[in-house]
């Protein structure tokens, strides 16, 4: 597996992987930046608003959204351009020969963009605390909220994922696995918007937060713990059904 994982990584070398890895932390903490320095005033009075206990909670709530929409993206993108590498190239016959199961091939991939996104989310968490640092937020610093609104989001998106990449390694098209992406990330937000479909797994990524508004204002996710556990077992699931889909299919 270790041969795999290391031959998967030179491949990747000469992808544009880096750059989507970097590119949705790096504009969401400069939207932050921006926003915090020229509307400081109405960040204030809405923190206030929504009683915030301290601008650390303001900023995990106000990048929850952005972030759910943003990273379901860098997940989509991630897996096409590591699904791309062998499509473009027509590289699958040349990969496959090897005295490897195709499964094992599978999960070396899946490896590769949970590794790629947990790169991002950990460049996230720092960004966000060089950010507040910068911004001179009072208080302590809660790295258990920042820790689980990072991670946590890798958690809530790992089943999507699972689909896309699903959908990239058997589709040559990557447009059409794209185009799915794009909208199952935008459905989300409108999924976690009602009560009714908030529990849809396309609406976790908008919901996983440590920090919600409540009817009393801002306060800790209740329902954060359960999301992690749904999202883990979803994952295992699509990922079975996605490695025996892929080893008994023909690729060209």
């Amino acid at each position: 597996m270790r041969k795999i994982l290391w031959a998967e990584q030179l491949k990747l070398k000469r992808s544009s992987l880096l750059i989507i890895v970097l590119l949705v932390p790096l504009l969401i903490l400069s939207y932050e930046l921006v926003n915090f320095t020229y509307r400081a005033e109405f960040v204030e009075k809405q923190a206030e608003m929504f009683g915030a206990a301290s601008m650390w909670m303001y900023l995990l709530y106000d990048n929850s959204l952005l972030f759910g929409l943003g990273f379901p993206l860098a997940a989509t993108l991630t897996a096409s351009v590591i699904a791309n590498i062998e499509h473009q190239a027509n590289g699958w016959k040349q990969t496959l020969s090897m005295p490897v199961s195709r499964g094992k091939i599978y999960v070396s991939k899946f490896m590769w963009l949970t590794v790629s996104l947990f790169l991002s989310v950990t460049i996230f968490l720092i960004g966000m605390v060089f950010l507040g640092k910068v911004l001179g937020f009072g208080g302590p610093i809660p790295w258990s909220l920042l820790i689980g609104d990072c991670y946590g989001m890798l958690i809530a998106v790992l089943p999507m994922m699972a689909f896309q990449f699903w959908l990239s390694m058997t589709i040559k098209n990557q447009a059409f696995s794209i185009l799915i992406g794009a909208i199952s990330a935008i459905m989300g937000l409108f999924l976690a918007a009602a009560q009714t479909t908030r529990w849809f797994p396309l609406a976790y990524p908008s919901q996983a937060s440590t920090v919600v508004l409540q009817y009393e204002g801002l306060g800790f996710n209740q329902d954060f713990s359960a999301f992690l556990v749904i999202n883990l077992l979803l994952v295992i699931a699509l990922m079975f059904i996605g490695s025996i889909h892929f080893a008994k299919q023909n690729v060209q």
